[in-house]
């Protein structure tokens, strides 16, 4: 009777026995490879963006973090990435950000790159980012690494306490629970408080352990595969780099790909996106405020995280379509003001690029 039930339940219990090895085992697999950091590079793919041990291996490999959301998944022959290919740049870009991600998760983001420290990165600020809600509380959620939250309450005790105490809180109240243990730990960071010593042992040794053990086993499987689409983008480019030629061409192509509207919005995204609902947006914009946010703290703890690494950032700010500006109403007031009060952030904290 008891070789029957092994018969059936054994496969089983080694099964979950060795699962549990794998996952809780302090062992370093060996699955970051450099074909799978080039892949990665271009797959935004969240798995990339939640974990940390491609994008920190990808720091050894002179890639530079090009930064932002859903711009980078437009894969059009000026991106970065076909630039890069077909210019051979020396460092080559590693993508991340996702159409959702604003600047608390990429505060988030920054702070798992160990391998950032004095390092260059690129970070692109969508004024879109800052309405008067700030970011959806389901977005941030979905996009928000629990093992990255596990570095950050592990080093609550150390940097700024006040700006700890901001984000502990700020995770708080969009509605996040990762679990009593790390819910406790988030509340007494929120208080100015240090974690108690079994909190940190259970989030060092249990959480966060297994958490890097599946980073490890499963963050650079079967990630998505762009690089025919940059194939594609690298291929119209001209052999030789030259700037206004560039500008031009690019200028030749926006013109060709947007003559379905008059709004120069790609034939592409109008047909699927705008074109059945185009009217309801005519006006819609004219009290669109993009000074008044809670993004702008948000913003700040970005910075925060960014100098704690004493990183080297270039911030590129998205231009917003003129012809869309003027269709939707939104005053140019709130475009030029927003401008203003970014630099103004970015340059009392000493971020001048």
């Amino acid at each position: 009777m008891k070789k029957k039930l092994w018969m059936i339940f054994g496969p089983v219990i080694v099964a979950i026995v060795a699962l549990l090895i794998l996952l809780f085992a302090p062992i370093n697999f060996k699955t970051v490879t450099p074909k799978k950091i080039d892949q990665a590079a271009t797959s935004l793919d969240v798995r990339v963006l939640k974990g940390e041990s491609v994008k920190n291996a990808a720091e050894k490999e002179n890639y530079i973090p090009i930064i932002g959301s859903s711009e980078l998944s437009r894969m059009d022959p000026f991106h970065p990435s076909s630039m890069a290919q077909k210019y051979h740049w020396k460092n080559k870009p590693f993508l991340q950000g996702n159409p959702g991600t604003a600047s608390l998760t990429q505060a988030f983001n920054v702070g798992g790159m160990s391998n950032l420290k004095g390092n260059k990165a690129v970070f692109i600020i969508s004024p879109q980012w800052f309405t008067k809600t700030g970011v959806p509380s389901d977005a941030f959620k979905y996009f928000l690494s629990p093992l990255q939250l596990t570095g950050f309450i592990l080093n609550s005790d150390h940097g700024d306490k006040a700006m700890n105490k901001y984000i502990a809180n700020r995770v708080l109240d969009l509605g996040v629970s990762k679990g009593p243990i790390e819910d406790g730990a988030l509340e007494r960071i929120s208080k100015g408080q240090q974690i108690t010593n079994f909190q940190r042992m259970y989030i060092k040794r249990v959480s966060r352990a297994s958490l890097q053990s599946q980073d490890n086993l499963f963050g650079a499987l079967s990630m998505n595969d762009h690089q025919n689409m940059i194939n594609k983008a690298a291929s119209q480019l001209p052999d030789t780099y030259d700037y206004k030629h560039l500008n031009k061409l690019a200028t030749k192509l926006a013109k060709k790909h947007s003559t379905d509207n008059d709004l120069q919005i790609g034939n592409s995204f109008y047909k699927k996106e705008l074109k059945k609902r185009i009217v309801k947006y005519k006006n819609a914009h004219r009290h669109v405020t993009y000074t008044r946010s809670p993004e702008y703290n948000d913003f700040q703890a970005l910075l925060y995280m960014f100098a704690q690494n004493k990183t080297e950032v270039m911030f590129v700010i998205q231009p917003i379509n003129p012809y869309w500006v003027k269709y939707t109403g939104m005053p140019m007031s709130s475009i030029t003001n927003f401008d203003k009060k970014i630099k103004y952030q970015l340059k009392s904290q000493g971020f001048n690029n």
